[in-house]
């Protein structure tokens, strides 16, 4: 199965190429900071069929981005497209 991971991940933008890619099979992993917000748009992804998952961590924390992306390598067997919206993390509050 192909996936992608989307780093910034929100509920416009975000949920806009979640959906694209995952009407076309991939599966999709949703990375930001916010845990709750994450799980609301994994709901709502699974709600249409979509198969994601949610990996929270700051993008300013290499670390823990570094980690969050190996966890959803790992969940998917793969990371196959990456998608990161450099405005996404200026223009989102604390």
């Amino acid at each position: 199965m192909t996936s992608i991971a989307i780093v910034g991940a929100g509920p416009q933008l975000g949920l806009a190429i979640a959906r694209t890619f995952g009407s076309q099979g991939y599966d999709v992993a949703l990375v930001s900071r916010n845990r709750a917000r994450l799980d609301d748009l994994v709901g709502i992804l699974t709600a249409e069929g979509i198969t994601a998952a949610a990996f929270p961590a700051d993008v300013l924390d290499r670390d823990a981005l570094t980690q969050a992306l190996k966890d959803a390598a790992s969940r998917f067997g793969g990371i196959d497209v990456l998608e990161y919206s450099q405005w996404a993390r200026s223009a989102a509050p604390r």
